[in-house]
């Protein structure tokens, strides 16, 4: 009587948990692809369209020599003005340091943008003469949020999803649910599809 092949038996199981192994992480690949280039690019446009809104069309009046500071101590400031009082050279800072200047006029709008992020929008409404100087009105004045310094103390206001929606939105934004880590749930699904062609393996 011939004795069973105890070394074959292992052989073939060994043979068939192989192809099951390829499977399972061929699996997993595709699927840590297809999130990567699906979830994560909408949750970068809906961060974009979510910025948040510091000042949104207010009123601003600075005279010739002063200075007004917004929010995340933005300061403009107004150097003065031309012989005819039309046009005003203005400037501004953060924190006494130089970020930008121009000469502007009546209906002429100032934008100061960071890496593509646009900071303040600044419209010169009027500019009103006078024996000591002038004095400049902007509206509408427009400040977003700049993400990568403190956040204000005052509170902030969120842009509605749409026209339709007046319900408030919390001025935090996070791309992905709190608690909810996309790394460790890869691995873990990556885990769970290891573990299933491994037994599947063994059964076969």
């Amino acid at each position: 009587m011939r004795a069973p092949n105890k070394h074959g038996k292992k052989d073939r199981e060994g043979m068939n948990f192989l192809p099951a192994l390829f499977f399972s992480a061929t699996i997993f690949f595709f699927f840590s692809i297809i999130i990567s280039y699906v979830v994560f690019p909408v949750a970068g446009a809906d961060n974009e369209k979510l910025s948040i809104i510091l000042i949104d069309g207010d009123e601003v009046y600075v005279r010739s020599g002063n200075y007004y500071t917004f929010l995340q101590d933005y300061q403009i400031y107004v150097k003065g003005a031309n012989s005819e009082g039309s046009r005003v050279w203005i400037e501004l800072r953060r924190n006494e340091v130089f970020l930008e200047d121009a000469i502007v006029g009546e209906g002429d709008t100032f934008v100061y943008s960071n890496n593509s992020t646009e900071i303040l929008n600044l419209t010169v409404d009027t500019i009103y003469g006078g024996a000591n100087g002038v004095l400049v009105k902007f509206s509408p004045v427009y400040q977003h949020l700049n993400p990568k310094l403190p956040m204000p103390h005052t509170p902030v206001i969120p842009p509605s999803s749409s026209s339709d929606n007046n319900s408030s939105i919390p001025p935090v934004f996070e791309n992905q649910a709190e608690g909810f880590d996309l790394p460790l749930f890869l691995l873990g699904l990556g885990s769970v599809l290891l573990v299933t062609g491994f037994f599947a393996g063994r059964h076969r």
